[in-house]
């Protein structure tokens, strides 16, 4: 009996990780595109993209449990997604709210660095929420369906 409490707190809290991860990633995704070209982002869209960081360590970290407990995956595929979900959260995280790490990656010098910058910036942001939301939508059509 309590094994199957814990099986089922478990199981929704990975599951309502997996929803809610899957909505704040697709609407991060759609604001960085919208933001591409202009200015730096708001804090605002900083404390969500933390947010969405959050909830993808915390699906990580229910996926373990479950893991843990014996209950596997119907797909293996599904560990897969999760690991490229949290190596994509290491991924935001390196390139910080400022992207101070893609200044670094410009070929013209700092001027040029620093005039592509924000629009930069929104790009690596709209690719990897957009991977992120891919992810999160690849785990919940394998963890539901098992396809």
């Amino acid at each position: 009996m309590r094994n199957e409490l814990i099986y089922h707190i478990l199981l929704v809290g990975h599951v309502t990780m997996a929803i809610a991860g899957f909505i704040v990633s697709g609407g991060l995704a759609i604001a960085a595109w919208r933001q591409r070209g202009k200015a730096a982002f708001s804090p605002q869209f900083w404390r969500w993209q933390t947010l969405v960081q959050i909830i993808t360590v915390l699906l990580g970290a229910f996926g373990l449990g479950l893991f843990l407990i014996g209950s596997r995956p119907k797909v293996i595929w599904h560990l897969l997604y999760g690991a490229l979900a949290l190596l994509t959260v290491l991924m935001q995280r390196a390139v910080g709210t400022d992207g101070a790490i893609l200044a670094g990656m410009s070929a013209g010098g700092q001027e040029a660095a620093q005039a592509l910058a924000p629009r930069r910036l929104a790009w690596v942001v709209f690719g990897l929420n957009i991977f992120l939301w891919a992810m999160y939508g690849r785990g919940l059509s394998t963890g539901f369906f098992g396809v």
